[in-house]
């Protein structure tokens, strides 16, 4: 909108020179001229916005958001999944493969269910998004405490013992955690899609849902 307003500024400035010029006219009817220029300028903002240009801006935005977004956790999926199955974690690089899914599902809901509901899709998305970073989170904790379990079995005394013993259910501590959150995310996603009206949508759970889970996410990662 800027850059159509900028542009329609210069237009109507050279118009108001190119009026006074043309009909040599006196500074009343340049001023008149002017005036009727600027309320013209001024509707500009206001036609953008109803004829559903800014809606359309806004759209794009969190459209494109989303994108790069979801790319860049695809990207950092691979290779945590890859990292955990090397270090034989099968049940890690199976949620490593799960949460793929489950991404992709929830990359077709903003894409598609939502077109259009720019609100509705920004609060689903931030609070979506926040509890899928704390699972991705969870899976890249798994791979350096993967490393960690590796060094110390190569290294194993009874000096390591505790510390092996510590990580390791540190890491069942976070296979259980994704498995909650997991479960809640393909629960919401599955309803949010079945959702009829968009304006059904705030009178559901599911955004209370997401936000609590975003909540008890945040705190766990303190």
């Amino acid at each position: 909108m800027k850059a159509a307003l900028g542009i329609a500024a210069t237009v109507s400035l050279a118009l108001v020179a190119a009026f006074s010029w043309w009909f040599q006219s006196g500074w009343l009817p340049t001023l008149v001229y002017a005036l009727f220029s600027f309320v013209a300028l001024a509707l500009i903002p206001l036609c953008y916005r109803w004829f559903g240009f800014l809606d359309n801006d806004i759209i794009d935005k969190l459209l494109a958001q989303e994108q790069r977004e979801h790319s860049d956790m695809m990207q950092q999926l691979k290779s945590m999944e890859t990292g955990l199955a090397k270090l034989d974690n099968d049940e890690g690089a199976k949620q490593a493969n799960t949460l793929t899914q489950l991404l992709n599902d929830f990359h077709e809901i903003i894409a598609n269910r939502f077109r259009g509901k720019q609100l509705s899709s920004s609060t689903y998305l931030n609070a979506a998004r926040r509890v899928q970073n704390q699972a991705l989170q969870n899976l890249s904790d798994m791979v350096g405490i993967g490393h960690s379990i590796e060094s110390l079995k190569r290294h194993e005394n009874s000096d390591n013992t505790t510390q092996l013993a510590t990580q390791q259910q540190r890491l069942h501590q976070l296979l259980s955690e994704n498995r909650k959150l997991f479960t809640a995310l393909s629960d919401t996603s599955v309803e949010v899609a079945n959702i009829q009206e968009i304006a059904a949508f705030e009178r559901t759970e599911t955004l209370a849902r997401l936000n609590d889970l975003a909540d008890i996410a945040k705190q766990q990662s303190l």
